[in-house]
């Protein structure tokens, strides 16, 4: 029986991260026709804990402010964060949980394989980057990554974050990235080519997902479903004028900022990853700016618009290579896109998502040595 190791962000809350931590696991379970053992060695560093604290502003204004603003949603935001934890403790195959490389080195861990991915694992600037996510703590074992990335900026390391890298990097079986961006850096500090594969969600089938969505409605009716990760202005007024076109109201799960606070959205916050799901499942229309949105949208055969689409480079690449260009929405074009909302040719995308699929489990197969 093969012993696999993973390193993944498995346990911030946020529903991207889960849903990859998730695909991958259940995909590689099956590609091994459940003859191993799959475990995500559960580092949750401080650091990471902090940012998705309740109470992490560490302006005493700001956060009398937030807490003001909060007063009403805190307990529903305690819930949500429990729910994630629910599907990490319940969902996933965790270890038992490390809390720093230090720890990490200190543990004798025997996988025959060690997975590094997905997700922005190797991105130096983010905010919760750990060294122990290029695995340099393992000291035996093979070791691939899958659709890992440097995120989505281009990074000026400095010559001993490359030296170190390319010392990492070079340790590993066979490796696979994200986007092109973390193709060039692997090739420039290495000389090595790693393949390009998607996000781990599109491992899994339309039946997969909807075998942990409840049955039951969080919402009744037809309604519109908006998922953002930020506030723009520009896209909440464009939410409120397809609203009002479509006469639905708009269902959203996260905190309000100034600029939505005044909107007519149902806010619902104790949301977590299956709660999420049920809510993009049941939805009429999905407006999002998020790239797991979109994915999952498109995965869930939904009518969506990922707004402003053509601006962010990871979601743009993701609708050309299914073949939804046509969902991007702006200001500039409601009308024309409203009337085409519902017409959407999923059967050419599921062919292309499948294709992709097939691409990415024939490289997972061959790199855990899998007839």
């Amino acid at each position: 029986m093969k012993k696999i190791g993973v390193v993944t962000f498995h346990s911030p809350y946020n529903y991207g991260s889960s849903f990859q931590a998730y695909a991958l696991q259940e995909t590689v379970k099956k590609i091994c026709d459940q003859n191993c053992e799959y475990k995500i060695i559960n580092l949750r560093t401080e650091r990471q804990k902090y940012m998705y604290s309740i109470d992490r502003d560490n302006n005493l204004l700001s956060k009398i402010t937030r807490n003001i603003i909060m007063r009403d949603y805190k307990k529903a935001y305690e819930i949500k964060n429990q729910k994630f934890e629910d599907f990490i403790n319940n969902k996933l195959n965790v270890t038992k949980e490390y809390n720093s490389i230090e720890e990490l080195e200190k543990e004798n861990f025997d996988f025959d394989y060690y997975i590094s991915g997905s997700d922005q694992l190797w991105n130096l600037r983010a905010y919760d980057f750990d060294w122990a996510y290029y695995l340099g703590f393992i000291k035996k074992g093979k070791k691939i990554s899958y659709a890992a990335s440097f995120g989505p900026k281009p990074i000026d390391f400095s010559e001993e974050e490359k030296e170190k890298i390319k010392k990492y990097i070079n340790d590993y079986k066979c490796l696979s990235v994200r986007e092109q961006g973390s193709y060039d850096n692997i090739y420039n500090l290495t000389g090595r080519k790693p393949e390009i594969h998607m996000d781990p969600t599109i491992l899994l089938d339309k039946k997969d997902w909807e075998n942990i969505i409840p049955k039951e409605r969080m919402v009744n009716g037809e309604y519109i479903l908006y998922y953002s990760l930020g506030q723009a202005k520009d896209d909440i007024n464009l939410v409120k004028e397809i609203s009002r076109k479509t006469n639905m109201p708009v269902v959203t799960t996260r905190y309000a900022g100034k600029n939505e606070l005044l909107s007519r959205f149902k806010r619902i916050y104790a949301v977590g990853p299956i709660e999420f799901l049920n809510l993009l499942n049941n939805a009429k229309l999905v407006l999002t700016t998020s790239f797991h949105g979109t994915i999952f949208s498109a995965i869930l055969n939904k009518p969506f618009y990922s707004i402003n689409a053509d601006k962010d480079y990871r979601r743009s690449t993701l609708l050309k290579t299914i073949g939804l260009e046509e969902r991007n929405i702006s200001t500039n074009n409601i009308d024309e896109k409203l009337k085409k909302a519902y017409e959407i040719d999923f059967k050419k995308s599921n062919e292309k998502i499948q294709r992709e699929k097939e691409r990415s489990i024939k490289y997972l197969k061959n790199a855990l040595d899998i007839n």
